[in-house]
């Protein structure tokens, strides 16, 4: 994450340059916050029955952020980030479909099918996400937004593992397989472009901080309907809560 970071502090820079020549209808900030939220399908297919545990993980977020005030109480507003958005969870599932592979090296074997018993996914995606947004502020403090996002995709982690249970292999009448362990990575079939709708309120504290809540609700599936590990969409979920610095 390293190089993005420095990029955008070169971006921070001539921002914060900028707006010292600005009119007083621009307001730029910097922004830091965390990302909780998971990859999932919506709404949860019959054949997850149980959801064994969840870890939102570390998913920092870093930015900038432009207002420009066309009416009073009005305002346009668009928010570069590096951001991650990831999860891991572990589920009891029944006749998912998709694709592991068991044993290693010469004699590793590969299986395409119906699995059932425990499912475990770790997701760990890096975007360049931007946020465009109209922001209605009816008083002093608080802001209120609703726009969209776009997201392209930096980097992708998505696999994980399956264990104590059984894939038909082909389908749901195919041979019968028994797995005590095998794995999956699916990490370079992400999409590299996301996007969704986006919503959020955030407080002014003091003169030039302020903190924020804000949802991003992924509206393209995470893999292509061409993909077959995954027999369901998967969209990205996120809520973040994060502060902001005004120049």
């Amino acid at each position: 994450m390293k190089k993005y970071t420095y990029s955008l502090l070169s971006i921070v820079f001539s921002i914060f340059t900028f707006a010292q020549k600005s009119s007083e209808k621009f307001e730029f900030k910097v922004t830091a916050g965390l990302n909780i939220g998971g990859l999932s399908p919506i709404p949860l297919p019959d054949n997850i029955r149980e959801i064994k545990s969840y870890d939102p993980g570390f998913n920092p977020s870093l930015g900038v952020e432009a207002l420009y005030q066309f009416r009073p109480k009005w305002s346009v507003g668009i928010s570069p980030r590096v951001e991650y958005k990831g999860m891991k969870v572990r589920d009891r599932v029944i006749y998912f479909h998709t694709m592991i592979q068991m044993g290693e090296g010469a004699e590793t074997a590969s299986f395409e099918g119906d699995f059932s018993g425990i499912n475990y996914t770790e997701s760990k995606n890096l975007y360049l996400g931007a946020p465009v947004f109209i922001q209605f502020t009816p008083g002093e403090k608080w802001h209120y937004r609703l726009g969209g996002y776009l997201a392209f995709l930096l980097d992708s982690r998505f696999k994980g593992t399956v264990s104590d249970g059984y894939i038909r292999n082909g389908g749901s009448l195919g041979e019968k397989v028994e797995v005590n362990s095998a794995s999956f990575d699916f990490s370079d079939k992400v999409r590299k472009l996301d996007y969704g709708a986006y919503a959020g309120v955030s407080r002014n504290v003091g003169e030039r901080f302020s903190v924020d809540l804000s949802l991003q609700w992924g509206l393209r599936s995470a893999f292509p309907s061409s993909f077959t590990g995954i027999s369901f969409p998967m969209y990205n979920i996120y809520a973040q809560i994060g502060t902001a610095y005004r120049f």
